[in-house]
């Protein structure tokens, strides 16, 4: 363990939230604070109303109206983000950080200059892939031409500009390197679940409450952008409902739900689902509680869902689709379907709707996955390493379970 440093946490979105970058960056925060650290998290004006404790939130000035959580570009963020690198050099000049983690892509581009100016190691922490992502967020063929042609030159230079770079899956890893950064100089860090015990007996009420039906429940967490993918989640489930007439799909998000349910109509099978508007965690635990599996349909292979951990520490087998869910092992604690064949995403549904028992067998095995393998304790260790070794402090975790082999990508 090294000696307390004081770490600038730069989150280039609104902070917190209960999206899925913002959970882990307030959940590696936190494991940071609870070893000693002095965490400093700078990020937009704005925010959820969540409890932070013990962590030092430092906004930039509300200069222009902007106060959408939703992900992807916007006219006015480059404006913010400017003002991220306005505010992140007070902050280390007034607070006397040592080291830089960045995460979002925005956020390196803003460390930049008080790397530059003020000689400070920046990590940056990749959450994903312009390359994968970038060209989802247009619709016309010409300007999602233009973004991936954007993405390429993301991809290769932002995570350049750090000092060094943690990615979110072996896929991302390979693919910085690829991209020209120095092997020496990318780790291969899984993201942390923070979720406690699950719920040991979930209210029987909610189910009337909500009108869940007496079926077995399928669930859904998350946000509900495009490139979440549920489009395939609704036609595999057209299938789904037709083997098993009293499942139910609950659907927890933040997100409108209108243009989701206009899509489930079209399929025939809104009057199947259940939407949670806004659910508070607690009771997000307790419908995960109730449920007997969950879905993650989305394709995209450079992230690392954060709600996959979530159903996973809950004790809930996941169907997936291959490539876009780095924990998941088919048939140990999860079912994976090849990418967009959706009749074989239905069927793996419908499997373990048909085998309860197997069903509870692979949830066991998730939830095992997710207590030993996302330990935010063991994780911090190595992070902990790469700020030592930026710092020329050694490495010096003595780690009784270390996953750094694991975790560290080569070339080969």
């Amino acid at each position: 363990m090294i000696d307390p440093l004081k770490i600038a946490m730069v989150a280039a979105c609104p902070f917190p939230t209960s999206q899925g970058s913002q959970v882990l960056i307030r959940e590696l925060s936190q494991a940071l604070v609870k070893r000693g650290h002095d965490v400093h998290v700078v990020t937009y004006h704005f925010g959820e109303d969540q409890e932070c404790p013990d962590l030092k939130i430092h906004r930039i000035p509300k200069l222009i109206r902007y106060n959408k959580f939703r992900s992807g570009p916007a006219l006015r963020k480059p404006i913010l983000d400017l003002l991220l690198a306005w505010k992140l050099n007070q902050v280390v000049r007034d607070e006397k950080i040592q080291i830089i983690h960045c995460h979002n892509y925005e956020a390196p581009v803003s460390a930049l200059p008080v790397r530059l100016f003020r000689k400070i190691p920046v990590v940056y922490h990749s959450h994903n892939t312009m390359s994968d992502e970038f060209y989802t967020y247009f619709r016309l063929k010409f300007p999602q031409k233009l973004a991936k042609y954007a993405a390429y030159l993301m991809d290769r230079f932002i995570p350049r500009s750090s000092d060094f770079a943690i990615a979110i899956n072996r896929r991302v890893a390979k693919f910085l390197m690829d991209m020209g950064m120095p092997p020496s100089r990318v780790k291969f860090i899984p993201p942390g679940i923070d979720y406690g015990l699950p719920v040991d007996a979930p209210d029987p009420d909610l189910r009337e409450k909500y009108g869940m039906g007496s079926g077995p429940l399928i669930v859904y967490a998350g946000n509900l952008d495009g490139y979440q993918r549920l489009d395939l989640l609704l036609e595999a489930l057209s299938e789904v409902f037709r083997e098993n007439q009293h499942a139910r799909l609950i659907v927890m998000s933040s997100s409108d739900p209108g243009p989701f349910l206009r899509d489930a109509n079209k399929n025939g099978i809104s009057e199947k689902i259940v939407i949670l508007k806004d659910p508070a965690f607690a009771l997000i635990r307790e419908v995960m509680a109730l449920a007997t599996l969950a879905v993650n349909p989305r394709i995209s292979w450079s992230g690392y869902p954060i709600k996959l951990l979530n159903y996973m520490a809950a004790g809930l087998p996941v169907v997936a689709f291959e490539g876009a869910a780095p924990a998941i092992e088919d048939g140990i604690n999860g079912a994976l379907a090849p990418p967009l064949d959706t009749r074989a995403f239905a069927y793996k549904i419908n499997n373990l709707l048909r085998q309860s028992h197997l069903a509870a067998k692979l949830g066991e095995e998730a939830m095992r996955t997710a207590v030993y393998d996302h330990d935010w304790n063991e994780i911090v260790e190595d992070i902990e390493d790469i700020y030592a070794k930026l710092l020329g402090l050694g490495i010096v975790s003595p780690s009784s379970k270390s996953f750094s082999d694991k975790r560290l990508m080569t070339a080969g």
